[in-house]
């Protein structure tokens, strides 16, 4: 995805396609397109500078250096014709210094808003150029002579208005050419600091890896130190107009000035690249492509910001903060926080410091933003409000914010990173928290940590359930035997009330009753299963929907699709028709058998076993036995003989049971197992990455969490079992061979309740054991289920003089320590925007340039970065695309502004080329260029013998 912005557009630095030696239509070897192409009046040059202008754009340069030999002749009218075409042209020359082992190629240019008039001056001043050193050859007119002066001598001459390159630098007129670079003059004009860049052609091409074009390009060679700060560039050299834009150099900048382009040769790593690299030399990808999410724009509103909403807009990679103390820099991060971080995962201070903040700040403000989604780049807004909180507009519909960008603050790894007295593990669950955040931004499919909890809660009950209804089975079976005896029992009883011709006679009875009785309950069951199907086909075979459909010809399906899709509709409605056709032939056929069944011989048998024994009830009353003591024994062997059937039936489904409740458990541990891998990898990945982390991340560990945990459910007092819970949590999860079979023993105590064997175990107090059989049979079962977290060690390694690595535990490391391996923790990991509000308290200057600078350098590619600082080292040495000047003068934060000469006002924002960004940093940061430049003097010694080496040649 292109850069893309709302209608709000600020000025923000994008990277511009330049082409930084282009020939003008004037040099008599520029082959011009067809006849048409008449130069010898003012309307022909105009309409060839317009057909240049319109080439180059075509070509998609943004910007051009002009390079004619020795003349600015068509400056003036090139410049014109590209502000017509959208073209930025930077007026320029290319010049020949003296002949011999100093003879090169130099391309000097200025500010677009130069004229040939400005530059004249330099062929005769720097240059040299004369009544007698004539710019042209006297008598060959097309031929341009080389420059009386040496290349360093117009280097030294030239002013601080204007930059230099050197193109092609290993041809033979090359500044870097093998055969003649050991030339002291070309040594020390490729040190010189006035030299802006050169250009190495295709630094891809690298064929003959050892030769000193390649050596060169890699920047090894030892003996040419100024290769550690010289950007190299691409140029066409174009002598027409299909040669536009043939090779070109990608700057970034805010917009196409010179100040620009100085800046990005004094940091080319940050806002050079040549079309040579690897990332972009197919054209499918520019530096402009931004897949990762980022924020816009935010806006404040309310009496923290006076009578007036501040608006501070942020680049998609690095945006800086700046301001003096009350500024208003904490209070845009808290909007971020408000707006997109999670105050609640926050450790407890930096929790209620957050919300304190929000509560007394933001009380009557509105905080709105603009937000960006990865890949597919979709515009969102968000807004929040203390009613509201933060909920997003998108799709015309209002639902909370889903946006996700990480908050953090020195203070908050901090604490995240400090041992904790009252709980051991805290370091460990403050990083992990991190890393769970990590994981759910980069995996949205994952969800965040409350969803996994939710999951967890899922898994949990599923295995409860599994787990009661096993138990409940399992005790109910055990009874079998017991019952069993019970029916012989009775059978016995039973007997002796009859003779053998009477218990005959009663078998038979008993037997067509029995009969009968499963009829009527099959004819029941039949009944509600054809019910059941006639409901269910309405519900599963509903009626097909309409098909999709699309106004666009290009995207619309083939005819076939329809086809298609008629035949599925056929099966459903054919299925519905069957299902419906089987319910009716079966209820049909259930009424013949119902009638079928009145004039059966067996039914006639049914009856009279009905009517047989009534009789035999009044013939055993006749005799003088009890017939309701025999009923009641009968209707007890049939109560009986039925609960042992069932309980047999009940037997059988036992192993099933089993099986549901050990995949319930399993399913429970896989969570676990996946986001133990999740969190592996990840940790992994930034140990790489960082170089100086490594983790160590135990599985089901972290008791105390758990201790937390199983009082909550327990519902136990503050004071209640302080010592038995962390007793008994030491014991189940400690990393011994018997962990497994602890653990298995525990989870079948939680179920049965019996807890013998874990009391021999583990010196468990008879009340808390007491405690624990008591409870209510869900929730004792549900203790089971919970699972310890795994816990995370994390060490850096320390520099030893030795050279031998030492890595040391992260909580046994100095404040300054810690804070370094924290932010390298943060900095080394994931995609959603980052804020980091003051990651320099605590870290000297080195770590700050080693560490933060280095790795905002890095992260800037992949995602958005925002810093808040009072570093200078920062914005400068990393080189912000946007730098933001915030202020307090009582009224209100709001950014910084100063008024133009036309009455207007102009924000202090920008990369390091705006003058009002510069001189803030100053000012802010560095205590005035007055203090700058006495550090510079009382450093003077150093600065000059490093100066006095970069122009020495080194053999």
């Amino acid at each position: 995805m292109d850069q893309r912005l709302s209608k709000w557009e600020p000025t923000l630095s994008r990277w511009w396609k330049c082409d930084l030696q282009v020939a003008t239509p004037r040099e008599p070897r520029f082959k011009g397109p067809d006849a048409d192409w008449h130069l010898d009046t003012e309307a022909g040059r105009q309409k060839a500078a317009d057909r240049y202008m319109q080439a180059a754009a075509a070509a998609g340069l943004d910007a051009l250096v002009l390079a004619d030999h020795n003349s600015v002749g068509w400056v003036d009218i090139m410049v014109e014709a590209g502000q017509r075409n959208g073209v930025v042209v930077f007026p320029g020359f290319e010049v020949t210094t003296a002949s011999g082992s100093d003879g090169a190629h130099l391309v000097i240019f200025g500010d677009p808003a130069r004229s040939a008039d400005d530059l004249r001056p330099l062929l005769h001043g720097p240059c040299g150029f004369s009544t007698d050193h004539p710019p042209f050859e006297p008598g060959r007119p097309d031929n341009p002579a080389p420059s009386p002066n040496t290349l360093p001598q117009i280097l030294d001459k030239l002013p601080d208005e204007f930059l230099a390159i050197a193109p092609h630098v290993f041809t033979d007129n090359g500044l870097a050419s093998g055969n003649t670079i050991e030339g002291s003059l070309r040594w020390k004009a490729l040190h010189h600091d006035r030299l802006g860049a050169v250009d190495v052609g295709d630094g891809a091409d690298l064929a003959d890896a050892s030769s000193f074009r390649a050596r060169f390009i890699r920047r090894e060679l030892k003996n040419f130190p100024c290769l550690k700060t010289l950007p190299f560039v691409s140029t066409s050299d174009a002598y027409s107009l299909d040669e536009l834009g043939s090779h070109y150099t990608w700057i970034r900048m805010a917009k196409p000035t010179l100040e620009g382009i100085r800046q990005a040769f004094l940091d080319y790593d940050a806002r050079i690249i040549c079309d040579w690299d690897e990332r972009y030399r197919d054209g499918h990808q520019t530096p402009n492509n931004v897949t990762h999410a980022w924020v816009e724009k935010i806006t404040v509103t309310g009496s923290v910001t006076g009578s007036r909403p501040v608006t501070v807009a942020l680049d998609q990679h690095l945006t800086v903060l700046i301001g003096g103390r009350g500024a208003g820099k904490s209070t845009m991060v808290n909007a971020l926080r408000s707006l997109y971080g999670d105050a609640a995962g926050l450790p407890s201070q930096a929790r209620q410091e957050a919300e304190q903040f929000e509560r007394a700040i933001f009380a009557d403000a509105t905080l709105s933003t603009t937000h960006h989604l990865p890949h597919s780049g979709e515009i969102q807004t968000a807004s929040w409000t203390a009613n509201t909180g933060s909920r997003t507009e998108h799709g015309g519909e209002d639902t909370p914010t889903d946006f996700r960008m990480r908050v953090i603050s020195q203070k908050e790894l901090f604490e995240r990173a400090a041992n904790s007295p009252d709980n051991p593990h805290a370091t460990s669950r403050n990083l992990l928290v991190l890393v769970d955040d990590a994981l759910a931004a980069a995996n949205p499919g994952t969800g965040t940590r409350d969803d996994f909890e939710a999951q967890l809660d899922e898994a949990r009950s599923t295995w409860v359930g599994a787990a009661r209804k096993l138990e409940a089975e399992r005790a109910a079976v055990a009874q079998r035997p017991q019952i069993r005896q019970r029916v012989a029992e009775l059978a016995r009883q039973v007997a002796a009330f009859d003779d053998e011709a009477s218990q005959l006679r009663r078998a038979r009875n008993d037997q067509r009753l029995a009969e009968a009785q499963w009829f009527d309950s099959a004819v029941q069951e039949i009944e509600l299963a054809i019910d059941a199907l006639v409901t269910r086909a309405d519900e599963v075979l509903p009626a097909p929907g309409a098909l999709p459909v699309t106004d666009s010809v290009s995207v619309a399906a083939p005819a076939d699709f329809g086809d298609l899709a008629g035949q599925l509709n056929t099966v459903r409605a054919k299925l519905r028709a069957d299902v419906k056709a089987a319910t009716e032939t079966a209820a049909r056929s259930l009424t013949v058998a119902s009638e079928q069944r009145t004039s059966s011989e067996w039914q006639a048998q049914v009856v009279a076993a009905a009517d047989d024994s009534e009789a035999y009830l009044q013939e055993l009353s006749a005799l003088g036995l009890d017939p309701a003591a025999y009923e009641q024994v009968r209707d007890q062997l049939h109560q009986q003989t039925r609960a042992l059937a069932d309980l047999d039936r009940r037997s059988e489904q036992v192993p099933s049971l089993e099986t549901a409740t050990n995949t319930a458990w399993q399913a429970l541990e896989q969570l676990h197992e996946q986001r133990h891998e999740r969190r592996e990898t990840l940790l992994a990945e930034i140990a790489q990455r960082s170089g100086i982390l490594r983790f160590t991340l135990q599985p089901a560990t972290d008791t105390s969490s758990w201790t937390v945990k199983v009082r909550e459910l327990l519902g136990l007092r503050s004071d209640g079992f302080l010592e038995d819970v962390p007793t008994l949590a030491e014991w189940l999860w400690a990393r011994v061979a018997e962990h497994d079979d602890r653990v298995q023993l525990w989870r079948e105590a939680c179920v049965t309740g019996d807890f013998g064997e874990i009391a021999r175990q583990v010196p468990l107090r008879a009340v808390w054991a007491t405690r624990l059989r008591g409870l209510d049979p869900l929730v004792r079962t549900r203790l089971a289920a919970e699972i310890a977290d795994e816990t995370v060690t994390m060490e850096f390694r320390r520099d030893t003089s030795d050279q031998a690595e030492q890595w040391v535990p992260l909580t046994a490391g100095s404040p300054g320590q810690r804070s370094a391996a924290m932010l390298s923790f943060v900095l080394h990991h994931g995609t959603e925007p980052l804020v980091l509000d003051q990651p320099e308290d605590d870290l000297d200057t080195e770590w700050i340039t080693q560490l933060i600078v280095t790795q905002l350098r890095s992260s800037r590619w992949t995602r958005q970065l925002v810093v808040v600082t009072h570093n200078a080292n920062i914005p400068v040495n990393a080189d912000a695309e946007r730098v933001v000047v915030l202020e307090n003068k009582g009224d209100g934060v709001r950014v910084r502004t100063t008024r133009t000469s036309d009455s207007g006002t102009v924000e202090h924002c920008g990369a390091l080329e705006d003058k009002h960004v510069r001189a803030d940093i100053q000012t802010i940061m560095e205590g005035g260029v007055e203090a700058f430049v006495r550090r510079e003097r009382r450093y003077n010694n150093e600065l000059n013998t490093y100066r006095a080496a970069l122009q020495s040649p080194r053999t």
